[in-house]
């Protein structure tokens, strides 16, 4: 199998696990505007996280470029967090659970289990792996909407284009004009 399957693969599971976060029913303890506040302050949090580990993998790696360019969607999404919040944590959702699987993709080939996704991993990667899931992991977990739990064709559209966005940045940052660089 391809590394453009594998990556096709994984973003269609993203999409399948943020659809499912998003409209999973979880009681509303709070006021509308607090709720849009916290939802998008976590989620900006876990987003940021998520950007800065990769940028500093692509540092110690010397794969800089590459590493900024798999960040763009997660930027757009912590853009979007100021003038939409909702939006952004309906963005945000698909990111989060790509990461989630790219880091568990990853552990799996480091404990020898599975070569979903290969490499050379220093030890500074390694941890970085940690953080990166983790904050993933802590992202999806805080990307509920609350009493919004119904799937829409806006909310469908949202995860689906942010999916495939983060499925272009990966593909385009592993092209020769950008890996090589």
């Amino acid at each position: 199998m391809t590394f453009l399957q594998k990556l096709m693969i994984l973003t269609v599971l993203a999409v399948v696990i943020a659809l499912a976060r998003l409209t999973q029913t979880r009681p509303v303890v709070a006021s509308p505007a607090r709720l849009r506040s916290s939802l998008g302050g976590s989620v900006v949090l876990w987003l940021t996280v998520i950007a800065g580990a990769l940028i500093i993998v692509g540092i110690v790696s010397h794969t800089l470029l590459r590493h900024f360019v798999q960040v763009v969607p997660l930027l757009i999404a912590i853009g979007l967090s100021f003038r939409r919040p909702v939006l952004a944590v309906q963005a945000a959702a698909p990111l989060f659970a790509f990461w989630v699987l790219v880091m568990a993709s990853i552990w799996l080939f480091l404990l020898g289990m599975a070569r979903i996704f290969t490499g050379t991993f220093t030890p500074i990667e390694i941890a970085l792996t940690v953080v990166i899931g983790t904050a993933a992991l802590l992202g999806l977990l805080s990307s509920s909407l609350g009493g919004h739990r119904a799937l829409t064709a806006a909310r469908l559209g949202i995860v689906v284009g942010f999916a495939v966005l983060q499925f272009a940045a990966m593909w385009i940052s592993v092209q020769p004009f950008v890996a090589r660089r």
